[in-house]
């Protein structure tokens, strides 16, 4: 069992440096559970430092949008709606968190299982599933690729073991023309960066007494959505996250869910405030979280 834990380990790890670092076109599907699905093309300039990445996200279907990561920055063009950039250090949208891991720094929280191998975009995989040691969350299989590293698969399993979400590579090319692509980078115009503001006191009123093991607090801040101001903390385990978001608006209901594939949204009123958990847990999990948000008394608020 150890072997096996060690042996999965080092592949999580390889593909997590192969993601970063290596050149490659993609072309894959994503679809959520009972949704149709979606197609991208994913063109990816790797680097050993993350600020040296570029990467570029196109939407295959629907309005042509583009996503571009550059110079640790993350642009939106978007034709339906204002073009914006976020400091970021990777597209988000691509691939999932799970794919950016130190893994063996998770081995406290997940178990790490080789399934063996199989077939999938004409090429070779070896299959690890990563799966939390409680239940409070999903789980992964990630299909390896036997040669470069690159995941080729991610399902998203619910405690069931069904799929609730894919990412599935349908091509991928290592050969695609880089220095075209970087000269196309390079000389892009690139929208305003949206501001962000560090947290002010509308989140300091409140706590959460309860968090699934591993999870932390990773950010704070302020952001101006369509003219609401939304004060947003961030927690995460390095695999999974979620957000809690509080604004000044009430909501028409105290309580809402809605499950879209892996994402779970809450919404639910706090005295004049409402606040809204969004993260890609399971909809008990996101439930047991808005039942722990405890508002701190005034000694414990200054």
């Amino acid at each position: 069992m150890a072997e096996e834990t060690h042996d999965a380990l080092s592949l999580l790890n390889k593909m997590t440096k192969a993601v970063q670092t290596r050149d490659y076109q993609i072309h894959f599907i994503a679809q959520d559970k009972d949704q149709y699905a979606t197609t991208f093309e994913y063109n990816h300039l790797g680097a050993d430092k993350k600020e040296n990445i570029n990467a570029q996200l196109l939407y295959l279907e629907g309005p042509a949008k583009e996503i571009i990561l550059h110079n640790n920055t993350t642009s939106y063009f978007q034709p339906d709606s204002p073009s914006f950039s976020i400091s970021s250090s990777r597209i988000t949208e691509a691939f999932p968190d799970v794919i950016y891991n130190d893994f063996n720094s998770l081995a406290n929280i997940y178990d790490f299982i080789l399934l063996g191998k199989a077939r999938t975009a004409n090429r070779g995989a070896q299959l690890v599933k990563v799966i939390a040691k409680d239940k409070d969350r999903y789980s992964y299989v990630i299909w390896i690729d036997d040669e470069n590293f690159l995941p080729l698969r991610i399902d998203l399993l619910d405690e069931d073991n069904d799929i609730v979400n894919q990412l599935k590579v349908v091509d991928l090319d290592r050969d695609f023309d880089a220095k075209k692509f970087k000269n196309y980078i390079d000389n892009r115009t690139y929208p305003i960066l949206l501001s962000i503001d560090k947290q002010n006191n509308l989140l300091d009123a409140w706590r959460l007494a309860w968090l699934p093991k591993g999870f932390k607090e990773i950010a704070a801040y302020n952001v101006n959505f369509y003219s609401s101001d939304i004060a947003t903390k961030l927690f995460s385990d390095g695999v999974f996250s979620f957000t809690v978001n509080v604004s000044l608006e009430q909501a028409s209901q105290l309580n809402q869910i809605i499950q879209q594939g892996g994402r779970t949204i809450f919404s639910t009123n706090m005295g004049n405030k409402n606040i809204i958990i969004i993260g890609n847990l399971p909809q008990v999990t996101i439930e047991k979280i808005a039942q722990n948000i405890v508002e701190k008394s005034p000694e414990n608020s200054r």
